[in-house]
C-alpha cells in the first residue's frame, strides 16, 4: 500500500512495523525497541538507527537481587530474585520503538507519518482476530494473565483463552481500540505523541504506583543512537548490522574460510559456522558494554584483525574446547573505525517477544528492522487506556554490579541481533532481519552466507537448515543428515538436535530481500512458512 501511494522501502518498512505492533502484540509494540539499518539508494550511505531501550534515571547497578539458585538465563546473565527484572513493573526500560521508527521515516521516507500509520490504526480499530499462533503464545501465560486484571480484560474471555478460528473461520477478536487512540496521537504529533503528554503520563502512573521506576521524564529524554558505521566487508559485499558486534565478528571469522569449497552439506561448513557463532557470542558477552558509558573494546570486537586471529584458532577437524573461552579484542581496538554519530535531521528523500520487517525498492533503498518487547508480551504490564504492553528489557542488563553490561541510568544493554543491509559496488543489495532471541544472529547470518557463498535464491537461503552455538552446546536442525551430525560429534561438538515447529521456533524467523542490479530483479523470502510472509508490487 505504501509503495502504491508513492512511498519507498523505508515508508513500507515503518508502516509494516506499526501494523505489526497491532497484529503481533506478543512479539512487538510501541512499548518496545529495535535495531534498524538503512541503505540509501541515491547515495549508497548505510545508516544505523539503534533505538534500543535505555535504563531509567532511577536505575542502579544493584537494583535487582541475584537469584543464585537458578542457572544463568539464555542471555548469559543470572536471574533476579522474584523475577523482578523479567516480569512486572520494575522490568520495563525506556522504550525506543516509536522514536526510532519516526526518526527513520523522517530521515528517509517520502510520505507523511499520518499516512504511514493508517493501516495500523485501521487494524487496531477493527480488532485483532485471534489466531492459532497467538494462542500458542497466550496459553503458557494464562495463569499470569489471570492475575493481571487490565491484561486479562484485553486478552482473555472470563479468565479463559479466546476462541481461535475454526475450519470455517470465526473466532474471537481482541479489542485494541485503546491502542488505536495511542497510534492516532503518534500520527498527529509524531514521536511526541508517545514520549510527551497523556501517554507518557499514563506510563509513569502505571509503573510508579506499582513500585516501578519508569517516568514521563525518562520518556521525554529518550534519544535513539543514529550512526554512520564504517561498513565492513564480507566477500564482495559491504554491510552493516546496526551496531551488532556478534554479527561483525562471526562474519569476519567466516570470511577466512572458503565455504563454497567446503560445501553446503559438509560437516566442515556446519562446524565452522558453529565455531564462528560461538566465538562471536562469547567475546561480546565477555567484553561488550555501551561505549557511551563503559570503556569497552567495541572497535576491537568488530575489527577484521581480531576476526582473523579468531579464525586462526579454529581447526577444521576439531571443535574448540567447551565452554569456548573468550579471546582478547583489546589489542585490536585501535584497528577498528568507531561509528560516527549523526544528527537526526530529515532530508534524505526491529517470536518470542520479537518480530522483523525488511523492505527494498527499485531505487536501491533497502531497510532491515528487528523490533521487540524482549519476552512475549514483554513485562506483561498493560498501561491502562493506551493498549501498550511495556518491554521487560531490564533483564538484558547484567544484574551484577561492575560488569561491562551492568545497569546505569541512560545506558543501553547488549542487543545481539544483526539488522543486516549489504550492497555490492554495482548496487546489488541484500537485507535480512529476524526474530527468536539469539537465534536471530544464526538465522540472519545463515541466510546471508547461503545467498552469497552458495548462490541460493533468497527463499532457499532462508529455508536451509541451520546450526546455532553460543559457546557450549551446538544445536543442529533435525533436517541435517545423521552422518553430518555424527561427524560433528566426532569433532567434539556436544549436539542437541531440534526440529522446527510452530510452538518451538527453534531456529528463529527470518525475512530477507535482495536486489540484483544486473537484471533489475527484486526478490524476497520469509520463513518459517507458518509465521512469516513476503510480497511485492
Amino acid at each position: 500500500a505504501m509503495m502504491r501511494a508513492g512511498g519507498n522501502a523505508i515508508d513500507a518498512l515503518v508502516a509494516a512495523a506499526f501494523t505489526g505492533f497491532v497484529v503481533e502484540p506478543a512479539s512487538c509494540g510501541v512499548g518496545g525497541y529495535g535495531h534498524l539499518s538503512v541503505r540509501v539508494g541515491a547515495t549508497g550511505d548505510m545508516i544505523s538507527i539503534d533505538h534500543y531501550v535505555r535504563a531509567p534515571a532511577a536505575a542502579r547497578p544493584d537494583m535487582f537481587a541475584i537469584d543464585h539458585a537458578k542457572p544463568f538465563k539464555y542471555y548469559g546473565f543470572p536471574h533476579s530474585v522474584g523475577m523482578k527484572a523479567e516480569r512486572g513493573h520494575l522490568a520495563p526500560a525506556v522504550p525506543g520503538a516509536v522514536a526510532g521508527l519516526c526518526t527513520a521515516q523522517a530521515m528517509f521516507g517520502r510520505l507523511r507519518l499520518a499516512q504511514i500509520l493508517e493501516p495500523a490504526i485501521a487494524a487496531a480499530e477493527s480488532g485483532v482476530p485471534m489466531s492459532w499462533s497467538l494462542l500458542l503464545v497466550l496459553a503458557p501465560l494464562l495463569d499470569e494473565f489471570r492475575a493481571l486484571p487490565e491484561a486479562a480484560a484485553l486478552l482473555l474471555r472470563d479468565g479463559r483463552l479466546p476462541k481461535p478460528p475454526g475450519q470455517l473461520g470465526g473466532g474471537d477478536r481482541l479489542d485494541f481500540s485503546d491502542l488505536a487512540g495511542t497510534l492516532r496521537l503518534i500520527a498527529a504529533h509524531g514521536a511526541a505523541g508517545f514520549y510527551d503528554g497523556p501517554v507518557a503520563a499514563a506510563i509513569e502512573r502505571e509503573c510508579t504506583r506499582h513500585g516501578g521506576i519508569l517516568t514521563a521524564a525518562d520518556l521525554a529524554s529518550y534519544r535513539p543512537r543514529i550512526l554512520r558505521e564504517t561498513p565492513l566487508r564480507y566477500r564482495d559485499y559491504a554491510y552493516v548490522t546496526c551496531f551488532d558486534q556478534v554479527g561483525y565478528e562471526a562474519l569476519n571469522i567466516l570470511g577466512h574460510f572458503d565455504l563454497a569449497r567446503l560445501g553446503v552439506d559438509s560437516p566442515a561448513y556446519r562446524h565452522v559456522m558453529a565455531e564462528a557463532l560461538a566465538c562471536g557470542f562469547v567475546d561480546s558477552m565477555t567484553h561488550y558494554g555501551d561505549p557511551d558509558f563503559e570503556r569497552a573494546p567495541i572497535a576491537g570486537l568488530a575489527s577484521a584483525e581480531f576476526g582473523a586471529a579468531r579464525a586462526r584458532m579454529i581447526a577444521l577437524d576439531r571443535a574448540l574446547a567447551r565452554p569456548v573461552a573468550a579471546a582478547d579484542p583489546w589489542k585490536f581496538d585501535a584497528n577498528g573505525a568507531p561509528p560516527i554519530a549523526i544528527d537526526a535531521a530529515p532530508g534524505i528523500a526491529k517470536l518470542d517477544g520479537t518480530s522483523q520487517m525488511v523492505a527494498a525498492d527499485r531505487d536501491g533503498n533497502v531497510a532491515s528492522l528487528i523490533t521487540s518487547l524482549t519476552s512475549s508480551f514483554g513485562s506483561l504490564v498493560l498501561v491502562p487506556g493506551t493498549g501498550i504492553f511495556l518491554n521487560n528489557s531490564m533483564q538484558n542488563f547484567d544484574p551484577r554490579p561492575d560488569q561491562a553490561n551492568s545497569i546505569k541510568p541512560g545506558k543501553m544493554p547488549i542487543f545481539a541481533a544483526p539488522a543486516l543491509v549489504a550492497a555490492r559496488k554495482d548496487g546489488s543489495c541484500f537485507a535480512a532481519g529476524g526474530s527468536g532471541g539469539y537465534r536471530i544472529t544464526s538465522g540472519v547470518l545463515h541466510a546471508f552466507v547461503h545467498h552469497v557463498d552458495f548462490q541460493h535464491e533468497v527463499q532457499a537461503a532462508i529455508d536451509a537448515p541451520r546450526v546455532h552455538c553460543q559457546g557450549q552446546q551446538t544445536y543442529v536442525d533435525g533436517r541435517i543428515a545423521p552422518e553430518i551430525r555424527t561427524a560433528l560429534a566426532a569433532m567434539g561438538h556436544v549436539l542437541i538436535t531440534q526440529t522446527e515447529d510452530p510452538g518451538l521456533n527453534a531456529y528463529g524467523r527470518v525475512c530477507a530481500v535482495a536486489l540484483d542490479r544486473r537484471t533489475g530483479l527484486l526478490t524476497a523470502g520469509a520463513g518459517p512458512s507458518w509465521g512469516a510472509a513476503a510480497g511485492g508490487w
